[in-house]
């Protein structure tokens, strides 16, 4: 889907793709680069999702996650947890349900955002590809089965 060659500016189009992110409805929505002629279940099917920005949960409370291949480090794919800062002493503590319940992101109190902020993020991403300045990125590790601690 290209933005904003609708009736509504590209702002507006991920806005309102956000604001329906609801408890038991939609719960999660994904924006990245797809190439030309490619549809995008077949892009998704192949796993060539090397670069994307992804939330969950609902338009009140939802978390940010943005995967991508890290340029200054050893070129592999990272998956991050978008936040404010804060204090990530302990377990994350709070629970962003999605998928009607049957998944849950647990995430810290500094990365959970409602719908005007994220929107913000979104945008952002939408014209730069990247997050904007002034949000903090936690590493989160994919890999399965969970490193031990």
């Amino acid at each position: 889907m290209e933005f904003g060659s609708g009736l509504r500016p590209a702002r507006d189009d991920i806005a309102h793709l956000l604001s329906l992110l609801r408890a038991g409805k939609r719960s999660t929505f994904i924006l990245g680069p797809i190439p030309d002629g490619v549809k995008f279940i077949d892009y998704i099917r192949k796993g060539e999702k090397t670069r994307y920005l992804q939330c969950a949960g609902t338009s009140e409370a939802m978390t940010i996650e943005w995967h991508k291949v890290d340029d200054d480090d050893d070129g592999q794919d990272r998956h991050y947890i978008v936040g404010h800062g804060g204090d990530h002493s302990g377990d994350p503590s709070v629970d962003i349900p999605f998928f009607e319940g049957t998944r849950t992101a647990t995430v810290y109190p500094d990365e959970v955002f409602a719908l005007d902020e994220a929107t913000d993020i979104f945008f952002h991403y939408y014209e730069t590809g990247e997050i904007p300045s002034g949000y903090e990125l936690r590493w989160y590790d994919l890999t399965w089965p969970k490193p031990q601690p």
